[in-house]
């Protein structure tokens, strides 16, 4: 038990698939919130119950982007007081941590998988033997191979299904080409001029860091919220500080894995109140390994593929979390390569 927020230091996973959560709601009538939970994923695959369409409308495709809006950036740029800018990128480089094919987060080889970035720099014409008459110009570009899934980046809604269904019920054959998705490719997502929320759940447990595989429950979440008087609302960004990007580049092993994160019933805290986006510094925002082995990914499976929630990864909170501000200004503007599931980002706090 943590003294200074009298919340449980114990963030262990559930175990086994029957103690995973479901929301379910045991006497629903029509119409009713409770028939309505009962209509939301459990969690479970194709066991679960229609969970589509979203709560945005039969064919949408921007997801909690809807939340946006500009009474809420109006507003959002009313937080700054001191002009300063925090940036919460990583730099992106050949020795940042990236999930490789020898990852096995569930001790099933089958979700093994590998991400590159790899970069070459090209001398056009620089090399003094290649330089041509005339104003002797030279210059250098790169050729940069990489998946949009590594470094600072954003989850996209045709990231991650059930299924082969995605968000708003999608099924992958309407909108896999192998050359960009027909369907919420990241050129549809809005940029972010809003408010954002910094959650330091570190320092609300009394840590500098969360231990490996802490499971972030409502109840910290809770805590953050009241030790830092802010109220998490809507169309907001909300980043979680667990400390765990201390270990970028300094144990690339240990930040990758296990890493904590939010379980499934904070995930459902910050999708009620409706966020438009979570990050958090670590690669992943939910906990790994997951509360339940079996069940991997089922965050981004509530938040991608039925709610719509887009997610932040190896975000760079420190520096933010020293600062003390709970909210400010965030800006951040996805690339818009049509058809892709993710976007690099170079986002800012501007306080």
């Amino acid at each position: 038990m943590c003294l200074a927020c009298q919340v449980p230091m114990d963030g262990s996973g559930l175990g086994s698939a029957s103690k995973f959560p479901m929301r379910q709601a045991p006497h629903a009538t029509a119409g009713s919130p409770a028939e309505e939970m009962d209509r939301s994923y459990t969690g479970r695959g194709s066991d679960s119950p229609q969970w589509w369409p979203s709560r945005y409308g039969e064919g949408d495709e921007l997801g909690a982007g809807n939340e946006l809006s500009p009474e809420l950036t109006l507003a959002a740029l009313q937080l700054v007081r001191e002009g300063r800018i925090v940036e919460l990128a990583r730099v992106l480089e050949p020795t940042i941590p990236i999930w490789q094919s020898d990852d096995d987060f569930n001790g099933d080889s089958e979700w093994s998988g590998a991400r590159i970035f790899h970069q070459v720099t090209l001398g056009h014409n620089q090399m003094e033997a290649m330089v041509p008459e005339g104003n002797k110009l030279g210059f250098f570009e790169e050729q940069i191979t990489q998946l949009y899934h590594v470094g600072t980046h954003m989850d996209g809604l045709s990231h991650v299904g059930i299924d082969g269904r995605y968000y708003n019920g999608v099924h992958y054959k309407d909108m896999y080409t192998s050359v960009g998705m027909k369907k919420m490719g990241i050129q549809n997502v809005k940029p972010w001029v809003s408010r954002g929320v910094l959650l330091n759940i570190a320092a609300v447990l009394g840590v500098e860091k969360l231990e490996p595989g802490f499971v972030i429950k409502p109840e910290h979440l809770e805590a953050a919220s009241e030790a830092q008087d802010v109220e998490v609302r809507a169309g907001d960004v909300v980043l979680l500080h667990t400390g765990h990007g201390a270990l970028w580049k300094v144990d690339n092993d240990a930040y990758h894995f296990p890493s904590p994160g939010i379980g499934w019933d904070a995930a459902h805290w910050l999708t009620d109140r409706r966020v438009s986006a979570i990050g958090a510094d670590n690669w992943g925002v939910e906990v790994l390994p997951g509360e339940n082995p079996d069940l991997p990914f089922v965050v981004h499976q509530h938040t991608l593929a039925e709610t719509g929630t887009y997610l932040f990864e190896n975000f760079k909170t420190d520096e933010l979390a020293e600062s003390g501000r709970s909210e400010f200004l965030f800006i951040c503007t996805p690339i818009k390569t049509r058809g892709s599931t993710s976007s690099m980002l170079a986002p800012v706090a501007v306080l």
